[in-house]
């Protein structure tokens, strides 16, 4: 059986690890899938990634992901909100699985609300959010919705997300994707322990 590794992308102003590189496992989906992993022993990398640039999260995981390979390792991305848009351009590019979380569709209309100086959530460092970070990923989401490739996505729902509309996620993926809906929960996705047979299945499933 093939080695498996799994990057985790974490949301826009959002991290995964803290300052001194430690994982944050104070928060929850990040502890069950450091367990999960751990358990099942799939190497588990979730980089912080910073959104206003994103080309260079692209390159920067495309060559971590032919590292992966060339260690004999077959690669998931997974990622949440911002994240989850990620991992399904990055799944695009390199035929890789995508497991989305509350998956952002449009972050080029998205992601204005937050023009200003923000502060991240987990690690308290101060950025500049600008119309251009917003702008770039027009040009990504046209790449993904004209793309003719076929992309093996898994997408997880918390049908009570306060800040991206479900129903309308729902709608998008329901005939392209394996979509797993959960009733209440929240845009920071409250069901990840429910969904590890979800998440097991696809990591195995070409093993």
């Amino acid at each position: 059986m093939k080695k498996k590794a799994i990057i985790y992308l974490h949301g826009f102003n959002s991290a995964s690890l803290d300052l001194e590189g430690n994982l944050l496992i104070n928060k929850d989906k990040l502890l069950v899938m450091q367990e999960f992993c751990t358990q099942k022993d799939i190497v588990f990398d979730a980089p912080n990634v910073d959104y206003r640039d994103f080309q260079n999260i692209v390159e920067d995981l495309l060559l971590q992901w032919n590292q992966y390979l060339d260690q004999g390792h077959d690669v998931i991305f997974m990622g949440s909100s911002m994240g989850g848009f990620s991992s399904e351009y990055l799944a695009m590019k390199t035929g890789a699985c995508a497991i989305m979380i509350n998956p952002a569709i449009t972050p080029s209309e998205l992601l204005p609300q937050f023009i200003g100086v923000n502060e991240n959530f987990e690690t308290g460092q101060p950025y500049h959010w600008e119309q251009e970070h917003c702008d770039q990923y027009w040009q990504y989401e046209q790449e993904l919705a004209n793309s003719q490739r076929a992309v093996d996505r898994t997408v997880l729902l918390d049908m009570a997300d306060e800040l991206l509309d479900a129903e309308k996620t729902l709608a998008k993926y329901k005939n392209i994707a394996r979509v797993v809906a959960y009733e209440g929960g929240s845009h920071g996705f409250e069901h990840m322990r429910q969904a590890l047979p979800v998440i097991e299945q696809v990591v195995f499933s070409g093993a």
